[in-house]
């Protein structure tokens, strides 16, 4: 049951995290006003929730890959401790 609820998580953390991230890399760019030179994206395909066929593709670069992938990670792991009557390392 304990699985049910954490995969449940970490799905709907890992929907949130590039609409958050994303947005606030749009703000930074406007506000700086310059260009930064263009990185290299790397795509990932992804299943839509609730539908067997329909595919989502999401292009990231490598660096906002990376902070998706923390973001998510630390949000599993407060959620874990949480759930194991711990308290989350970044409230210590």
């Amino acid at each position: 049951m304990k699985f049910a609820i954490v995969l449940t998580a970490a799905a709907a953390f890992a929907v949130a995290g590039p609409a958050v991230a994303g947005d606030k890399d749009k703000k930074a760019d406007q506000q700086s006003g310059q260009d930064a030179p263009k990185e290299k994206l790397i795509c990932h395909t992804d299943t839509v929730t609730g539908s067997l066929i329909a595919k989502r593709r999401i292009c990231k670069t490598k660096a906002e890959w990376a902070e998706i992938a923390q973001s998510t990670k630390q949000n599993m792991d407060d959620f874990i401790s949480r759930e194991n009557g711990t308290v989350p390392a970044t409230t210590r």
